[in-house]
């Protein structure tokens, strides 16, 4: 097994931030604390500087209980949730106030003939918006480097889009894009995959990537890295436009669906 020296030496350049920063550490995507109760799927390991390494690793701690609240009518199962205390505290730090707003109290819901009182959480808050479609710009990032052996330039752009069974219609058509990806002549299995707990397909086409990963079967993460030249319009409905920059990381370029 090659020592972090040797994999920087034939990986210089960090390839989330458009090459533009040499590496200084190794990242592994899928992230590990995203599956803090189970053994992580088999993970490949790209080359990043310490800026872009912490940039998102408050958005894959956030993924673990995102992920866990829209898979279980529960939230407050100890012995479901205990291995999430660590995230939690991450996500608290990074991002405060967030679990209080997603936070809806109690609500009577039906189960099994009878009405019984149970914590409501809603996901879809703007913070997590942003955050889950961050990291679904990594994993594409990641995935062109390791199709093309060289970071994404800063020019390329990054369509995003995340959904969860809270949004059920949106999670059908997730569900119909798992059936037509493989479909494809140039469509390629990616080397992650571990059943319920994680599931990536993607289709590199030229100086086009489309990526769809699948996390606890409930939290969708999708995106379409462009070379260029870009679509100025699309019939399909995004979340944000993002980009590697230099020094900065992955950013916002545009935000799309949910403009004012």
């Amino acid at each position: 097994m090659s020592t972090i020296e040797d994999f920087l030496q034939k990986h210089s350049l960090c390839c989330f931030c458009g090459g533009t920063e040499p590496a200084s550490t190794i990242d592994c995507q899928p992230a590990k604390i995203v599956f803090p109760d189970k053994p992580p799927p088999q993970a490949a390991e790209f080359p990043t500087c310490a800026g872009c390494n912490d940039q998102t690793s408050a958005d894959e701690a956030l993924l673990a209980p995102v992920c866990r609240y829209v898979s279980s009518p529960r939230h407050d199962l100890a012995p479901d949730f205990e291995p999430l205390r660590g995230t939690f505290t991450i996500v608290r730090q990074r991002f405060p106030g967030l679990l209080e707003r997603m936070d809806q109290g109690k609500v009577w819901i039906q189960q099994r003939g009878r009405l019984v009182r149970q914590s409501a959480i809603d996901v879809n808050q703007p913070e997590v918006r942003e955050s889950m479609c961050r990291v679904a710009a990594k994993l594409a990032l990641a995935l062109y480097y390791q199709n093309k052996g060289t970071p994404a330039a800063t020019t390329c752009r990054i369509k995003t889009l995340w959904s969860n069974r809270q949004t059920l219609n949106t999670f059908q058509q997730v569900t119909n894009l798992i059936r037509v990806l493989p479909q494809q002549a140039n469509s390629k299995m990616g080397m992650w995959k571990s059943d319920e707990s994680f599931f990536l397909t993607y289709l590199s086409d030229g100086g086009r990537l489309a990526s769809m990963s699948i996390f606890r079967e409930a939290v969708a993460l999708i995106a379409l890295l462009e070379e260029g030249p870009f679509q100025a319009e699309d019939n399909e409905r995004w979340d944000f436009v993002m980009a590697p920059v230099a020094k900065s990381g992955i950013s916002v370029v545009r935000v799309l669906q949910h403009e004012a």
